[in-house]
């Protein structure tokens, strides 16, 4: 989800129990704390490691959300920082065990919000890499956003009245509640329409768009389905691992490949993936790929197609045994 939803959900939560003043300001930190971790993207390409460090990672976490909570809630409630940002908000947060429990809180919300999108959050990492997903809502739902947004600059442009914060939560949780309604039956339709318990569903920006990916132990297809038109007129078939030249120590390329933790961050965020593989003058050329995030940007182009290829794609050549990943 995004940030504005982030925030705004805790806010107004907060407000119609009537909660302290301090305790709505945890609330609200909580909420978009484990966003933070945007600032960690620059860790995870300087030094890539397999430790989750990149967004939607390590801080999504039930047990490093909640570290993660404490120490944006402290740095918040410092001095210093208090007086930056009172220049332009009413920023008053403050640091107690009580405060520490309401940022937790928030935390919570924000991993539940992120779970409906899709590739949902690795909720119980460190002892389990696994992401927990409703496959539901795209990354980010643009009618949400907007909404989100509308509200938030109506509530900071205007004092605090209580019937118009009920009101906004209310138009919140509808508009949410409706516009998850509207894809839950969309992805349902989605399945009756392929008929095939192989299948598995991820939402689009389109709530009436999904894609639905099958696969087996020699190829992987996606479908792209409209829910309008009720039927699917595009897909694309990619075997799982396509040699397209012949070379020696494949397995061992791989193997030193896998070890990377670039690759193992790429299979842990993909879709699903798949693997060509080319080998000359003494070099095995590997390109891991997810079949979902490309059939995505099959209309995008310019910068935003290279931009995506970053996140559709991993390179990694393998020479004598040694693996490195192009940047």
């Amino acid at each position: 989800m995004d940030l504005f939803s982030h925030a705004l959900f805790p806010y107004l939560l907060g407000n119609y129990f009537k909660k302290r003043k301090e305790e709505i300001m945890a609330f609200v930190i909580g909420g978009i704390a484990p966003d933070v971790d945007i600032f960690l993207l620059l860790v995870q390409y300087l030094y890539p490691t397999f430790f989750l460090i990149t967004h939607r990672g390590i801080t999504h976490s039930l047990f490093f959300g909640f570290f993660t909570g404490v120490f944006v809630l402290y740095i918040a409630s410092r001095k210093g920082i208090k007086k930056r940002v009172q220049k332009y908000l009413n920023f008053e947060p403050v640091f107690t065990p009580r405060t520490i429990v309401y940022a937790y809180a928030g935390v919570l919300l924000h991993l539940f919000l992120d779970y409906s999108t899709t590739g949902g959050v690795p909720l119980f990492y460190p002892f389990e890499t696994t992401r927990y997903s409703a496959e539901l809502f795209f990354y980010t739902d643009i009618y949400l956003t907007i909404v989100s947004l509308v509200m938030v600059i109506f509530l900071f442009k205007k004092p605090f009245q209580s019937g118009r914060v009920t009101k906004f939560l209310i138009i919140f949780l509808v508009i949410f509640a409706g516009l998850g309604a509207l894809r839950f039956v969309e992805k349902n339709n989605s399945q009756e329409f392929f008929n095939d318990g192989n299948i598995t569903l991820f939402p689009t920006m389109n709530p009436f768009t999904w894609y639905a990916q099958k696969e087996n132990v020699t190829k992987i297809t996606v479908f792209e389905y409209d829910g309008l038109e009720g039927r699917s007129d595009y897909n694309m078939t990619v075997p799982r691992l396509n040699i397209l030249s012949d070379g020696v120590g494949f397995d061992k390329a791989l193997a030193a490949a896998d070890q990377l933790p670039q690759a193992k961050m790429f299979r842990w965020r993909a879709h699903t993936v798949a693997l060509n593989a080319s080998y000359g003058n003494g070099t095995w050329a590997l390109e891991y790929f997810d079949p979902v995030q490309r059939i995505g940007m099959r209309s995008i182009s310019g910068t935003l197609m290279r931009a995506g290829a970053r996140l559709s794609s991993l390179n990694i050549n393998v020479t004598a045994g040694r693996a490195v990943a192009e940047n």
